[in-house]
């Protein structure tokens, strides 16, 4: 089946003439109106107000377009032109006529099956931001919990397996646009400007999003928990995934153990395919950002001014120069007559040298006696040191914190634990920032729900025994 067989074999007509701007426009907000509705379903005068009034606003007549249609308006009113506009899109099917109820309205609805286009359109012209953190932190999300569900396959690995995907496509779109992006953010900059720039670029861009997914707690840190549940699901999990793809997909066991099997290695795959796109983003981000920078520096060197002369002269100097005795020799080059430097009266042989002061001994003041402490101080202080060690968040504190709060029980919930102590805040911080160290006795799982207690809200967590 072809593109044309689903759709109307006229549908990019009107995106290709005079008018093509228009079209565009109103579909995105066309889109923007029905994205939300029951099937992208309007009433007829509201989208015909809606595109009056867009018209209204940009002020210019259509261009009649004698090869599309005979029926284009010239010089007619704004009514009749929104009219115009919405008939062409119907009848190259870009919209829908719905059946209306009796006496009601008619509607118009966008194609449902254009709509992947129409959000295509939009992206290219505001791109969405994707939080690769929280992307992946969702993928982990899903996988760490695909033993405790009963439909693993279709609740877990198959939206896991479409999240990597994105995730990888969103990758090699940054990895693609690192130097249109570096290239319109420093073009037409002054030297200095690009220079000040890749300062606030470094700690903003690089270290404040793409440099902390990369690192730390994100990709390397995930890495290892993703493939461990991946084996799990391709040993203890197996036979589990293949029952609940075959309910949801229809099909025979052999088929579902071949696509289950081929939806694991998928994943694989992506992982791997991560890393390789983050190894090639890094190269290229070094080298696009040292072009920048290259040329920053050819613009101060060549931008005819009196300081872009010094400048060079300057160089072409440092480059003659290989000892400090060098900086007393007559100067007989070739740049002589056009700049000259005169080593008396401005620095000489010395003057390379930091100049050192010399200090002058003092004599030692006497120190005051210090009083004795008193001693119930002492001890006051001892006790807070004690006490500060004692709830120090500690691996070892953190064990015992857990085990305090479970007691004889196998499980408990961070909030019932807070409603009983108000103070136990910073002991169940500690447990959660510990919950993947090794050494624990305990295990940490995170439910959906998010609680507010005493002013905290927060994603409440299981503590359970290990």
């Amino acid at each position: 089946m072809s593109f044309f067989d689903i759709t109307n074999p006229e549908l990019f007509r009107p995106l290709t003439g005079v008018n093509k701007q228009r079209y565009m426009d109103v579909l995105s907000l066309l889109w923007e109106e029905c994205r939300r509705k029951p099937l992208y379903t309007i009433y007829k005068y509201e989208m015909t107000d809606i595109v009056e009034k867009y018209l209204t606003g940009v002020g210019e007549d259509l261009v009649a377009e004698d090869e599309l249609d005979d029926e284009a308006p010239e010089g007619g009113d704004i009514r009749s032109q929104a009219t115009f506009i919405i008939r062409r899109l119907r009848s190259t099917g870009w919209i829908k006529e719905r059946e209306s109820e009796y006496e009601e309205d008619s509607k118009l609805a966008l194609n449902h099956h254009i709509i992947p286009l129409l959000k295509s359109f939009v992206d290219v012209v505001n791109p969405k931001i994707v939080t690769y953190k929280g992307k992946l932190f969702e993928i982990y999300s899903m996988l760490s919990r695909v033993q405790e569900i009963d439909d693993p396959y279709e609740s877990c690995l198959k939206e896991a397996d479409e999240n990597l995907k994105e995730l990888n496509f969103s990758l090699h779109s940054l990895a693609a646009s690192i130097e249109e992006h570096i290239d319109n953010l420093t073009k037409g900059k002054s030297p200095e400007e690009i220079l000040a720039f890749f300062d606030e670029y470094e700690e903003r861009i690089v270290v404040g999003s793409y440099q902390r997914f990369k690192t730390n707690d994100n990709l390397f840190y995930y890495r290892s928990g993703l493939y461990e549940q991946l084996d799990l699901c391709e040993e203890s999990l197996f036979d589990s995934i293949v029952k609940n793809y075959q309910e949801a997909e229809r099909s025979f066991e052999s088929e579902a153990r071949y696509e289950v099997n081929k939806l694991i290695s998928s994943m694989r795959e992506s992982l791997e395919e991560m890393e390789t796109i983050m190894r090639d983003i890094d190269d290229r981000h070094i080298i696009y950002r040292t072009r920048a920078v290259q040329r920053a520096q050819f613009l101060i060197s060549s931008d005819g001014s009196t300081k872009g002369k010094i400048n060079g002269l300057l160089k072409y100097y440092a480059s003659e120069i290989t000892s400090k005795n060098d900086l007393s020799l007559i100067d007989d080059s070739v740049v002589n007559n056009a700049f000259q430097i005169y080593s008396q009266g401005f620095f000489d042989q010395n003057s390379i040298y930091a100049p050192q002061k010399k200090k002058k001994a003092t004599p030692i003041s006497i120190m005051n006696p210090i009083e004795e402490p008193d001693e119930e101080f002492i001890i006051e202080q001892q006790k807070a040191l004690m006490e500060y060690a004692r709830n120090a968040l500690t691996s070892d504190n953190v064990n015992r914190f857990a085990k305090e709060m479970l007691g004889n029980r196998n499980a408990v919930l961070a909030s019932s634990v807070l409603e009983n102590e108000s103070d136990a805040v910073v002991k169940l911080i500690g447990i959660y920032t510990y919950s993947l160290s090794p050494g624990r006795l305990y295990n940490v799982k995170i439910k959906d729900s998010v609680v507010t207690i005493g002013g905290i809200r927060f994603n409440d967590f299981i503590i359970e025994r290990k």
